[in-house]
């Protein structure tokens, strides 16, 4: 095999002019281009990151915005409260104190117009007054004066507060006892019977109570426990006005 060196330099002379054309013509057009398009995306993504950065910014100035809000909303509220509250408390102190006030002049005017009628009626209409209620109290035949006071007692029984009842039914449990019912005139069997089921149920354990009679309540009931007693009489409402109108203080007697 001969090589040639007049075809070899020549061929060799092609390659280095096809090399500066492809250098000159492809290449560095190329490179350009791609440094173009870099740039581009570069500046793409600086401005995406500026957006994204502005955004962030924008957001987070809401959030303290809307947290500012809310704090003020909060505020407003509270005060408004606070406002209407302390404003209730007075309008509430005003009407008691008015209230309170009305009332001592009302009591006044009443005590008055009292002493001025008792002073004016005299100790001696007093003492009358008294002993003709006492007359009519007294009366045998006033037994529906005893049945209604009957009646009252048995629902001062029923209010009783819990606790009360209680210690009651534990002495009346220890002590092995019975309560006493004592009544101006004698009750018939229904009567005894019915208030015999009422301290039943309201201490909750059968009771046979005790009945007594005791003229001197003037158509009044008193039912005895082992440490209290509950009455609904009117002999000491009128033995105190009796006491009253003979001390002949008036004060005393509208108290």
């Amino acid at each position: 095999m001969q090589f040639d060196l007049w075809t070899l330099g020549l061929q060799a002379a092609n390659f280095l002019v096809l090399v500066w054309l492809l250098h000159r013509f492809l290449y560095r057009p190329v490179l350009a281009i791609l440094a173009a398009r870099k740039a581009a995306t570069d500046k793409l993504t600086a401005d995406a990151e500026a957006a994204k950065a502005a955004a962030e910014t924008v957001r987070l100035d809401l959030e303290r915005q809307r947290a500012s809000i809310e704090q003020d909303r909060h505020a407003a509220l509270k005060a408004a409260h606070e406002a209407a509250d302390a404003e209730s408390k007075a309008v509430l102190a005003r009407a008691r104190a008015e209230a309170e006030a009305l009332g001592q002049a009302a009591q006044a005017e009443l005590a008055q117009e009292r002493a001025a009628i008792v002073a004016s009626s005299g100790t001696d209409a007093a003492r009358l007054a008294i002993g003709m209620v006492r007359r009519l109290v007294d009366d045998p035949a006033a037994t529906s004066l005893q049945t209604h006071l009957l009646n009252l007692a048995c629902e001062d029984l029923r209010a009783l507060p819990a606790e009360t009842k209680r210690q009651i039914a534990e002495r009346l449990s220890t002590r092995q006892g019975s309560p006493q019912v004592v009544t101006a005139t004698p009750l018939d069997e229904t009567a005894q019977d019915t208030v015999a089921g009422i301290l039943t149920k309201t201490f909750g354990a059968p009771l046979a109570p005790v009945f007594r009679v005791d003229a001197n309540l003037l158509a009044g009931v008193e039912i005895h426990f082992p440490f209290t007693i509950l009455r609904r009489s009117w002999a000491e409402r009128l033995k105190q006005l009796e006491t009253e109108v003979i001390n002949a203080d008036p004060a005393t007697i509208v108290a």
